[in-house]
Parts: C-alpha cells; sequence; structure tokens
C-alpha cells in the first residue's frame, strides 16, 4: 500500500482548496469605481483653480477699483491745496512756514461716517522758492559762473563734492532752450528737436520776447530725480540734496521767509553760514522779512551785496504731496502748482508716485 501511495500524483496525495475565479462583471465594476475617483479628484483639481483665478481676478478688480477712487480723492486733496494756497495769497503779501498751506496733514479721514471703507489722506506742500532752484544755473543754454559757484557753496555746506556744481550746470545749460546762433557746426536742429521729443515738455526758458529761442540739446528736468545717474551722484548725495534743491520751468528768485540757512548762503559769498543761521533762526521764531530791504538790513553787514532779483518774500511756486490709503491700495501722487496773484493757483504737473 505505501508503494501505491508513492506512486500516486502530487495533487491527488495533497489536496488543497482549489482557486474560485473572478466573475469579469467584478473586475469591470472596480476598475469603474477607480475610474470615477480620478475623474472627480480632477474635477475637482480643475475647479479649485478656477476658483482660485476667479478670486485673484475680484481682488485685482477690487484694488484697481480702490486705486481709481483714491487718485481721485487726491485729486479731491489737490483742489483743497489750490484753494489754501489761493486764500493765503488773498490774507498776505507775504510767504512763510507760519501759514496755513505750511501745516502738514496726517491721517486725515475722509470716507463717510459709518461707511465699510475707510480711506485716509495724508498730505503737505512746500514752498519750492525756498529752495536753490537749478533753472538759475544757466540762462539761453549758458553756464553762469556765479551761480556755479552759489551751488558749490551750497554743496560744501552739505559735505558734498563741491566739482558736482558745473556738471548740474552743463546738464542745465543742455536742458534750456538756446538761440540759434549760439549753435555750434556739430548741433543740428533735427537732433536737438529729437531730444525735446523724448522729454515730452518744454525743455527750455522762454526767451526775453516770450517765445522760444531755440531748441534744447538734452530733454528737461522735471525735478532733481531726473539728475539719478550722474558720475558722482549717488542715492544718499541725492536724498541728502532734495530738502535744499528744485528744478522749476523759469527763473526764480529765492523766498528769504521760507528758504532754510544753507540756502540763504548762497546769495552772497559774503554771507557765511553761520550769520544766515542767526538770520533764519529769527526768522523762523516770528519776524518774518516784510520787503528785500528788510532783510539786507537784518543781516547788518554792508559788505554783502545781493541782486535786486535774487531775493523775494513771497512765492509763485509750490510742490503738493499726497497719499491716499483705500482698503488694500495706496495712492501717491505729487504736483507742481504755480499761483498767479490771488487767482486759483494751476497745476503744472501731477503725475503718480510708483
Amino acid at each position: 500500500m505505501k508503494r501505491l501511495r508513492s506512486h500516486l500524483p502530487s495533487f491527488a496525495r495533497a489536496p488543497g482548496p482549489v482557486p474560485v475565479p473572478v466573475p469579469v462583471a467584478a473586475r469591470q465594476a472596480g476598475m469603474a469605481v477607480i475610474s470615477a475617483l480620478l475623474v472627480v479628484a480632477t474635477v475637482s483639481l480643475i475647479a479649485a483653480g478656477m476658483i482660485d483665478r476667479q478670486a485673484t481676478r475680484v481682488r485685482t478688480l477690487e484694488s484697481e477699483q480702490a486705486r481709481v477712487q483714491a487718485r481721485w480723492l487726491l485729486s479731491g486733496g489737490m483742489d483743497w491745496a489750490r484753494a489754501t494756497l489761493r486764500g493765503e495769497a488773498r490774507r498776505s503779501s507775504v510767504t512763510h512756514n507760519g501759514q496755513l498751506w505750511a501745516t502738514p496733514i496726517t491721517d486725515l479721514r475722509i470716507s463717510e461716517e459709518g461707511a465699510a471703507r475707510q480711506a485716509v489722506f495724508s498730505g503737505r506742500a512746500e514752498d519750492e522758492q525756498g529752495k536753490f532752484n537749478l533753472q538759475n544755473l544757466a540762462r539761453d543754454g549758458q553756464v553762469l559762473p556765479e551761480q556755479v559757484q552759489a551751488l558749490s557753496r551750497l554743496l560744501q555746506s552739505l559735505r558734498l563734492p563741491a566739482e558736482l556744481a558745473p556738471r548740474i550746470a552743463e546738464r542745465m545749460a543742455r536742458a534750456q532752450s538756446r538761440p540759434a546762433s549760439s549753435r555750434t557746426d556739430g548741433e543740428s536742429g533735427a537732433a536737438q528737436t529729437d531730444g525735446d521729443a523724448e522729454s515730452g515738455t518744454d525743455t527750455g526758458t522762454p526767451s526775453p520776447s516770450g517765445g522760444r529761442a531755440g531748441t534744447a540739446l538734452a530733454p528737461g528736468l522735471r525735478s532733481i530725480d531726473d539728475l539719478r545717474g550722474m558720475r558722482g551722484l549717488d542715492e544718499s548725495a541725492l536724498t541728502a540734496l532734495t530738502p535744499y534743491l528744485t528744478v522749476l520751468p523759469a527763473r526764480t528768485a529765492i523766498n528769504v521767509n521760507t528758504a532754510p540757512a544753507e540756502v540763504l548762503a548762497t546769495l552772497s559769498p559774503a554771507l557765511s553760514l553761520s550769520l544766515a543761521m542767526s538770520v533764519a533762526d529769527q526768522r523762523d521764531r516770528g519776524q518774518t522779512f516784510n520787503n528785500r530791504a528788510d532783510f539786507i538790513n537784518r543781516l547788518a553787514n554792508p559788505e554783502i551785496e545781493i541782486g535786486s532779483d535774487a531775493v523775494a518774500v513771497d512765492s509763485d511756486w509750490f510742490a503738493v504731496f499726497g497719499t491716499v490709503r483705500l482698503d488694500r491700495a495706496t495712492v501717491d501722487m505729487r504736483a507742481l502748482l504755480q499761483r498767479d496773484g490771488q487767482n486759483m493757483p494751476r497745476v503744472i504737473w501731477m503725475m503718480e508716485v510708483l
């Protein structure tokens, strides 16, 4: 019997469970479930992406809408500054830092009471005639040496290189219109016209007759920021010069009622910075100057000679800065205003600061 068993096939000797085949329908049902899950996951990802992109578009539109509204609010602030300057001109014949226009506005809420969206305005005005006007460095495209020396004294008082003065003066001279007779043979009218077209503004000073004397050799400057990149004038120097320099469309006198001592010292080589600081201190304590003679007498030094057209006690040019915050949008604007007597000042230019 044992021998017979040894000759039996192995499957007969060790019988085991026989595998049951899975029906085809069941396998197809499982694959269908997996495919459905993959489709749902894919659709969910696509829908989430669409919702996210839609939310981004909505936020972008809301921000742009807020920026547009902020710009309109800034235009209203500019009108307020113009009205303030006109009111001060009607009340006083002098311009000084104790007047209403010189009072800055900080975080003024300009939204209606209970409004869901709150707008906050901040702004200030600066007297541009209380600064050294770079336009004075040249006339009809010709550099004026005495003005270059004055700028050199200002740079030295600010501990900046004096050699910047002739470079800046040359740049200003090239931006001014010049008589046709003063052009060199290599200065073609077409090239000069291209320079003006690039600037997009009137780059030259008017001729004595009131018209343009010629064309400029370089684009005009709107502010001292346009000097950025000049050799020897880095960002720190530009920041230091900002409170003392300006670029105006025309030559101007210095308003001795608003100019800092460093700018007052540029009026004459004999006017020391220490004397200018003493006079400015008296002025800032309320003893403003009524006219040019009052300023000269206050210096009490007959050796100090100042040109008759170099000193003023009122101003026609003002820079206005404004900021509006609305929701997540913040808009900064800067403008140059020209005051014409007691008339409403006009906006020479206005731009958004990015």
